[in-house]
């Protein structure tokens, strides 16, 4: 396991459960795997949506990384981090002008847009703050009509970005309007997807944008591909060594044509999710037809195996040796909450037996909800053998981070 069962059930015992813990270590070790990886000039844009730790969110800052910032509420987070707003890439799919005079006011400096009328408001916003000179633009485009991801975000089915094909939301028109606006525009952006288990996928984009960029953008400073690097849960993903061989190796071709354009990734999940658990005690124990059921003290949406597409592999802390056919289910009040509803050969526990769900550093500490108006689980990070006890993302909501001006 990412941390020993001493450790587990010591900061069971202090904090009590459920709790999720992230391995402070284990998020470097990513970072510099994914560094190490890629070409030179290329910069990391933390994807803050993955983990909201406090904790987390300064490990990132201290590796002097950027951040991809989605949401005013996301904004003011990592302004509250001492984050430096000059690093953040703010992307958004509302293009209020009220976030757009947020985010400039508070000082940041690249801006990804992704609609006509988000171009339109951020001109207008940009403009009445005198800053619009001082502001980096990239356009969201969906360089593939179709990806093989576990999530898509390109193709007929998606909402972002530009398309490369006629349409009032294409790039031609958003190059036209920036044009016409007397604006440069900085570079291009695309996110794909996640869990992209296909390098290639990643190059036929590369090789759309900068394609199009010769003919139509030749003083291009900045490509953003975003993130999608596949996590290694139970499936067989490509090493991030591969697929930063071939990102690599495109943008070296690219690069004599177009110079030495910056590459920016936006990883959220490669850099959190193995660095994370999920700790849950066993509240009752049923015996229906011919199986054994678990009920935990967390929820399906507390570990979401399906929305992700792992498979629960859960590790019991118990004496007993013996294994059993076994089922875990939450404890909601509702029937689709199994969190392994396929039994799993596992070790005979009781009630009060402690079990672990790893690789879960990644989205889950977002999504789960206070359904049954539940207690919220601790949110913890260990950093040198230190515990750290951050806010849940709920009480960031209940303490209007969201709404700061």
């Amino acid at each position: 396991m990412l941390i020993d069962k001493s450790t587990v059930l010591e900061i069971a015992r202090e904090h009590g459960t459920p709790y999720y813990l992230t391995k402070g270590e284990k998020l470097k070790n990513q970072y510099n795997m994914l560094i190490r990886c890629f070409p030179d000039h290329t910069r990391v844009a933390y994807a803050t949506k993955a983990n909201y730790s406090e904790s987390v969110i300064e490990i990132f800052r201290d590796l002097d990384t950027s951040f991809d910032v989605f949401s005013p509420g996301e904004l003011n987070h990592l302004l509250d981090c001492n984050c430096d707003p000059e690093k953040f890439i703010y992307t958004s799919v509302s293009e209020t002008e009220k976030e757009f005079d947020l985010a400039i006011r508070k000082g940041v400096k690249t801006f990804v847009l992704g609609s006509m009328k988000g171009i339109e408001r951020f001109v207008k916003t940009a403009e009445e703050s005198g800053t619009v000179d001082d502001l980096d633009i990239l356009l969201r485009t969906q360089p593939l009509k179709k990806v093989a991801a576990r999530v898509s975000t390109s193709g007929k089915h998606s909402k972002f970005g530009f398309v490369f094909e006629e349409a009032k939301d294409s790039v031609d028109n958003a190059l036209n309007k920036l044009k016409e606006k007397g604006l440069q525009l900085s570079g291009l952006h695309c996110h794909l997807g996640s869990q992209i288990k296909n390098p290639e996928t990643y190059v036929e984009a590369i090789r759309k944008m900068l394609s199009f960029a010769v003919e139509e953008i030749p003083n291009i400073k900045k490509l953003d591909i975003g993130g999608g690097f596949p996590a290694r849960y139970h499936e067989n993903v490509p090493e991030i060594s591969t697929v930063g061989a071939k990102i690599e190796k495109e943008m070296k071709y690219w690069r004599k044509k177009l110079g030495d354009i910056e590459l920016i990734l936006e990883p959220g999940r490669f850099l959190t999710s193995m660095a994370g658990i999920l700790v849950s005690k066993i509240v009752n124990v049923k015996h229906m037809y011919g199986r054994k059921i678990l009920i935990l003290n967390v929820s399906e949406d507390m570990v979401e195996v399906e929305r992700h597409g792992k498979i629960a592999t859960p590790s019991v802390i118990t004496e007993k040796e013996e294994l059993v056919e076994t089922s875990i289910a939450g404890n909601l009040c509702h029937s689709n909450d199994w969190i392994s509803r396929e039994p799993q050969m596992l070790p005979d526990a009781e009630s009060g037996d402690i079990i672990v769900f790893e690789n879960l550093g990644a989205y889950q500490i977002n999504h789960n909800i206070p359904y049954n108006l539940r207690p919220l689980p601790k949110i913890l990070t260990m950093i040198d053998g230190k515990v750290i006890e951050n806010n849940h993302p709920f009480t960031l909501i209940t303490n209007f981070v969201f709404g700061k001006a």
